[in-house]
């Protein structure tokens, strides 16, 4: 209870849990709802000569599932009790990359071979067990990849997260995104669309947040009023300062 206490010090407020819930719900409408419609249809193996050079580590089953998440359990809490402009640009840029993520899915569903587990040490029952519980399919792009790098990439924005959570996350998030890869349950290419529609999520909540400023300062001016935008964002970074 007392570590508890420690990793997650702060209570929620409504609209925290609301950007959680939000969240949660796009990821099992996206995930298994367009399984539901390319269960029968072909699907596209994009393996290349990179995936089949890359070992098979058993072990690293425990940084794609147990490190990773925890990762967003906590990262995601911390990123909730953020200011409400902040949490809605950190959720809302998520959400959106989840769009073209569902597309993809149906229009271009995808598999892979996985490996062939001989071992019968600890890390190869685990990967057996995640490996009958989870289809390989629904793989492009990956939510492993998307959800560590979308917290990655928001990081500046956090003002209240404790400092030994902005040291792990550097070092976290980019070996749960090659994790994937080692427990061959992913490809190259997943990671890559991983990160693509991540940043299409993050550059459309940058653009809609520069309008909507721009928006209350004309409205501002027309009204003949010393209103203030409260959200800039530096075109040049992820930043997003309130005011």
């Amino acid at each position: 209870m007392r570590l508890f206490k420690i990793i997650f010090p702060e209570k929620l407020k409504l609209y925290g849990w609301l950007a959680i819930a939000s969240l949660i719900a796009m990821n099992i409408l996206t995930y298994y709802g367009s399984k539901f419609f390319t269960s029968s249809a072909y699907h596209y193996d994009f393996t290349t000569s990179i995936d089949r050079m890359i070992p098979f580590i058993p072990a690293a089953i425990l940084i794609y599932s147990v490190i990773g998440y925890t990762q967003w359990g906590i990262g995601y809490y911390w990123s909730a009790c953020e200011d409400k402009k902040t949490v809605i640009y950190i959720f809302g840029a998520e959400i959106l990359a989840k769009i073209p993520s569902m597309i993809i899915f149906l229009l271009v569903p995808t598999t892979m071979v996985r490996a062939e587990i001989t071992g019968t040490d600890i890390f190869s029952l685990f990967v057996k067990m995640v490996y009958f519980m989870d289809e390989p399919n629904t793989l492009f792009p990956s939510f492993h990849v998307l959800e560590s790098y979308i917290l990655l990439r928001t990081l500046p924005l956090l003002k209240k997260a404790p400092r030994w959570y902005k040291k792990m996350t550097p070092i976290v998030s980019p070996l749960v995104i090659f994790s994937i890869l080692f427990v061959k349950q992913h490809l190259v290419v997943d990671i890559l669309g991983a990160i693509a529609v991540s940043e299409f999520g993050l550059l459309t909540m940058k653009i809609a947040f520069k309008l909507w400023a721009k928006r209350r300062n004309i409205s501002a001016k027309s009204g003949n009023t010393k209103l203030r935008a409260n959200v800039k964002i530096k075109p040049n970074s992820l930043s997003c300062e309130t005011e």
